[in-house]
């Protein structure tokens, strides 16, 4: 007999993409980014009694979570940062806290678990990660309802003058689709010629060199396809705390749709690279 057929053959794990590109910022998924990562992803209150308990990517999918819940819903407290730095994205306020399990089902979007931003209230508050001053590069998976005229992805929390990644701007001709936009509250908004579509999952990139001679010029991408030129800005603020789902700490330009990942690196990388990215995410939500 072959001495290979006394083995005990174990198969190979597939890695995961912060094992293929480690170093993020920041990482927020309902899958698991990491074949190293054993902590939760969520931490999820159901509504029959307000209890708490946290659920990994296998939990959330294998019926775990729907069983937690009953016939109830179930809200993300907090969205656990995969990256290893602890910056997780938090909303203590019950009232503000994104859906997840819709009477005793978990909310899908192309048959995958979604994160639900209802566009009145919800949102995360991320300490620690700032966006506008340096090199930085983030990658969503998202679909956006056509409500609200800046629904924001990610903002800084600075105030009346922050500037945010708008997907789907509603003030141009083609409003009833909308724009990814970038904004700065009380001045511009640089549209770029994407248009995501209402309620239709997309990928996409944000890549920004960071504040230079009080301007940005930002790169915008949906789908592996870039905007036709790069967006240039007014100087976004550099508050050390984030937003996700709206702007203005949290008080303005909210999201309504779902959110499945978003993943952040501060540095910007050659297309190469992105295209790697974009391709694990296409393979893991089927975008």
């Amino acid at each position: 007999m072959s001495p290979m057929n006394n083995r005990l053959l174990v198969p190979r794990k597939t890695p995961g993409l912060l094992d293929l590109v480690p170093g993020a910022a920041a990482a927020y998924s309902l899958r698991s980014l990491s074949n190293s990562y054993a902590d939760p992803v969520v931490t999820v209150r159901r509504s029959s009694d307000d209890a708490e308990d946290s659920f990994t990517a296998n939990e959330v999918a294998d019926g775990t979570l729907a069983a937690f819940c009953g016939a109830g819903d179930g809200f993300v407290k907090q969205w656990w940062d995969q990256s290893g730095n602890a910056r997780h994205a938090v909303q203590a306020t019950t009232t503000a806290q994104p859906k997840i399990v819709s009477s005793g089902a978990v909310i899908l979007k192309e048959g995958k678990p979604a994160l639900q931003f209802d566009g009145s209230d919800d949102f995360y508050s991320v300490a620690g990660l700032s966006y506008a001053s340096q090199p930085f590069s983030a990658f969503f998976v998202a679909a956006r309802k056509h409500t609200a005229a800046y629904p924001a992805l990610l903002a800084e929390s600075s105030g009346a003058t922050n500037g945010y990644l708008a997907l789907g701007y509603t003030r141009f001709a083609v409003s009833d689709l909308g724009q990814i936009a970038i904004h700065r509250t009380g001045l511009a908004t640089s549209p770029s010629n994407l248009i995501p579509g209402d309620n239709v999952q997309r990928l996409l990139l944000y890549s920004s060199s960071g504040i230079a001679s009080g301007s940005v010029s930002v790169d915008l991408r949906m789908d592996a396809v870039n905007s036709a030129a790069p967006v240039t800005h007014s100087s976004l603020s550099t508050a050390s705390t984030s937003i996700i789902g709206a702007s203005k700490g949290g008080g303005a330009d909210r999201f309504q749709g779902s959110i499945q990942e978003i993943i952040v690196w501060q540095t910007v990388f050659d297309l190469a690279m992105t295209q790697l990215i974009e391709g694990n995410l296409a393979w893991g939500w089927s975008v």
